[in-house]
Formats: structure tokens, C-alpha cells, sequence
């Protein structure tokens, strides 16, 4: 790791207030190297790059969004099954991984053959070979579709998404295989479901309606995409009252200054960081954790 790095690295984490800040002005957006999670987080290895906003986040702070990450790691423990869909590189697969241990189970789902090939690294680069990662979409039933993914510029990764775009060039779309996740966990229960799929929420808990009427999913932590959701012409409302109707409680994780700083302290309690449902609309992409 370059000496600029730790250095940043060091400082920021020894930070109490304004390291975010700091991270937008003082880090560097450029480099390559393995970088470690924070220890509370289990300290996995991954291969870095710098120019992806969720990697420089995880390098210099150790985690990434600390709000969501708590909620996640409570609810992966020691011995949990554990379902990542939209994984990216990895960052939640690595903290599930770390945490549930060999009683435990990771599955994870990744459609962008760039991002699956960076899961996999990290997956070796740790020795997790326990984890089975799957290059599909998950979706509610399964086929193919064309994935439209991010382009070497964007520093956000974690854009690609479900459907063609007439002005995406030809190496930017993937034809992938989509599963129904009900078809595809063969354990009684699953403790955490993490979806992260830009906008195709509503085809995900589709593929889940089996598992969600048995309640063999104990708890769900859902990334919201109100406007991706419209721009497919599914009203968002929708995804909420399918986990309502199936007898599932919701809360908003708080994403705010104050919870986010809190949330770096890995001894916070889970409901500082827990908003009533109703406030879900108050962010154009809220993080959602239902409980049957």
C-alpha cells in the first residue's frame, strides 16, 4: 500500500468528526493495491482500486456506508445463511463471510462479468472458498436479459442495471442469466437477504414471494430506487406493500451525519440507526430492513 495512503488512512480513521470530509478533499482517487476492512468488520482483504467511490470509502474508513453495514453485520452471525445479491466487488459477501464462519453459509449473486470477476478475486485473495458466488441477476424467474453496466469513468460501480440503453455502446451491455432466489436457496431459512440491484427490486422480491409467505426469510435489507423504479414504470409502492402484505415489519436505516458517525463506533445500539418506516421517502434511495 503507497505511504500516502496509510497516511491518509491512518488520519482519517483516528478522525472523530468531519472524516468524511476529509475523505473527499485530502484522499487520493487514483492507485491500485489491497486494501483491508476495519478488524470489527472481520479485516478482509480486498484488491483496491481507488478511482470506485465504494472501494476508496472502505480503504480510508475501513467500511463502507457504517449505517447499513451494523444492521448487516447484527443480523450476519456466527452460524447465519446469508444472500448478497447485487454483491459487487464483494464488500458485503467479505464482511458476511468474515462473520458467519464455517456453520455458517454466503451466497452471493453478481450479473457484471467485470464486477463477478473482482468478487472472485477477493473471494480467493481471502481464502473464502466456502462462498458460492454465482454470475446471475436475480430477478423473478429465470432466463436471460441484457444488463446495460457502468463504463470505465463512472467512480460509482454499483450502477448497472436490468435493460438496454439505446445510447449504451455494445461493450457496455451483457447478455446474463437471471434466477428466482426462490428457486435457488435450498436451506429451511435464510437469516439475511441484502439486495442491491438498481431498480429491479420489484423482479427480485417477485422470484422471492414463495420463501416470503413461509417467512423463510427472517430479515431483508433492501436499497430502494424510487426513480429507477418509475423510469421502468413500477410505482415503489409497490415493493413496499408486497413485504407489508407478506406480514413483514419495516424500518428506514438513518443515513444521516449524526447516525453515520455513530455508526463507525461497532458497539452502537441497532436503534440509533433505525427510523420509522413512513420516513422512507425522505431519501431518493432509502435502505429498508424488514423482519418477519
Amino acid at each position: 500500500m503507497p505511504w500516502r495512503v496509510r497516511a491518509v488512512r491512518g488520519l482519517l480513521r483516528l478522525t472523530p468528526r468531519g472524516r468524511y470530509t476529509l475523505l473527499g478533499t485530502i484522499a487520493p482517487s487514483r492507485g491500485r493495491f489491497i486494501g483491508q476492512l476495519a478488524d470489527d468488520i472481520g479485516g478482509a482483504r480486498f484488491h483496491c482500486d481507488l478511482h470506485d467511490l465504494l472501494a476508496r470509502e472502505a480503504c480510508f474508513t475501513g467500511m463502507y456506508e457504517p449505517p447499513v453495514t451494523r444492521v448487516f453485520q447484527h443480523y450476519a452471525r456466527k452460524g447465519a445463511a446469508v444472500v448478497d445479491i447485487g454483491a459487487n466487488w464483494g464488500y458485503f459477501t467479505l464482511v458476511a463471510a468474515s462473520a458467519v464462519g464455517s456453520a455458517g453459509s454466503v451466497t452471493a449473486f453478481e450479473p457484471d462479468p467485470r464486477q463477478f470477476a473482482a468478487l472472485s478475486r477477493n473471494l480467493a485473495l481471502n481464502e473464502f472458498g466456502d462462498v458460492t458466488a454465482r454470475q446471475a441477476a436475480v430477478s423473478d424467474a429465470a432466463g436471460r436479459v441484457t444488463l446495460t453496466g457502468y463504463t470505465d469513468r463512472d467512480e460509482n460501480r454499483g450502477i448497472s442495471r436490468i435493460g438496454a440503453a439505446a445510447d449504451a455502446p455494445a461493450e457496455r451491455q451483457f447478455d446474463v442469466e437471471t434466477v428466482a432466489l426462490d428457486d435457488r436457496t435450498d436451506r429451511a431459512s435464510i437469516d439475511l437477504v441484502k439486495i442491491d440491484v438498481e431498480g429491479a427490486e420489484d423482479l427480485v422480491l417477485e422470484g422471492m414471494r414463495r420463501g416470503l409467505a413461509a417467512h423463510r426469510y427472517r430479515a431483508l435489507i433492501l436499497e430502494l430506487h424510487p426513480d429507477l423504479l418509475r423510469a421502468r414504470g413500477v410505482d415503489p409502492d409497490a415493493c413496499v406493500r408486497t413485504l407489508l402484505d407478506h406480514g413483514y415489519h419495516g424500518r428506514v436505516i438513518d443515513a444521516s451525519p449524526g447516525p453515520y458517525r455513530r455508526a463507525l463506533n461497532p458497539g452502537v445500539p441497532l436503534e440509533e440507526l433505525l427510523l420509522p418506516l413512513e420516513r422512507w421517502r425522505d431519501s431518493p434511495w432509502p435502505h429498508l430492513l424488514w423482519l418477519c
